[in-house]
């Protein structure tokens, strides 16, 4: 009983002390306030949130849209050309043939061979140590060629969208075959000599092509096939080998030796000698005649 008395007390004391509190100015505008600023915040927080919600499906609908269309962003998911090497291990030891360039640039762009100088149609790549390293797919294709060349060595080439193929020469072996499907960064060949370009020693050509135009590949690394464009100036490709890097007008010619005199006939030389004669005589009677004036 004392319990239920206590209870009932401090009930009392509670409803009391509410009474006193609501009896107050400031109690229900405090009050009012309270609830309007709770609302106002919930309002704001689901604005907020719908605006995100739009925000993200007006992106994924641009990626959809705009997945044909070669100058829109980069689209998520899209593959990128990657180094054809480890990148950490290998370095350009040759550049692409720039006609943009400085002098100095183009002629470290030049190939000598066999006293002709001709562009370099891609990049040389080398390994720091000078030792052979694994050549792989820059970017997902198909094999379209791959063979073995007299001058360039091993040759392969892949098929990507847009028009754009990636060309890899200068190889001592293959691990691929026509037609086969590679993904990026698979393993093609292992980098050695050619005979087109002996002075680069142990090194693989790389090209990237658009529509058969070859680009500068240092150019294109991190971007996309459709971000690829072909140009009118620079390395063109023309249609007889090297592929590597084609000749040009750029030729060491030898200077022309003079022109030989052709020997007289037999005729010419008894007409000279008879005119040789001819003129002997007629100054001997020129000379008589003086003396016998």
């Amino acid at each position: 009983m004392t319990e239920n008395k206590d209870q009932k007390k401090l009930q009392g004391k509670e409803q009391s002390g509410l009474r006193r509190l609501a009896g107050r100015r400031w109690f229900y505008p405090a009050l009012y306030l309270c609830v309007a600023s709770l609302i106002l915040t919930g309002i704001l927080f689901f604005q907020m949130r719908g605006a995100d919600q739009a925000k993200d499906t007006e992106e994924q609908n641009r990626v959809v849209f705009n997945q044909d269309d070669p100058s829109a962003p980069l689209n998520a998911g899209e593959e990128v050309f990657e180094w054809p090497a480890a990148k950490a291990d290998t370095e350009v030891i040759q550049p692409f043939y720039d006609a943009d360039g400085t002098e100095q640039e183009q002629q470290a762009a030049l190939v000598n061979y066999d006293n002709t100088y001709a562009q370099n149609t891609g990049i040389n790549i080398g390994a720091k140590d000078e030792q052979a390293f694994a050549v792989n797919a820059a970017m997902s294709g198909k094999v379209t060629e791959a063979k073995k060349d007299s001058l360039l060595g091993y040759t392969v080439t892949l098929k990507h969208k847009n028009g754009v193929e990636t060309l890899y020469q200068s190889m001592t072996s293959l691990d691929v075959k026509l037609g086969q499907e590679v993904k990026q960064g698979e393993t093609l060949g292992t980098a050695g000599t050619s005979a087109f370009n002996k002075p680069m020693g142990v090194h693989a050509h790389f090209e990237i092509r658009k529509n058969g135009i070859p680009v500068n590949p240092e150019v294109y690394m991190d971007k996309a096939a459709s971000e690829v464009k072909a140009v009118t100036v620079g390395a063109q490709k023309t249609s007889g080998q090297p592929s590597a890097a084609e000749k040009t007008k750029f030729e060491e010619k030898a200077p022309e030796a003079p022109a030989k005199k052709e020997a007289p006939s037999k005729s010419e030389e008894k007409g000279k000698s008879d005119s040789s004669k001819s003129m002997e005589n007629r100054s001997e009677g020129e000379s008589i005649d003086q003396s016998e004036n």
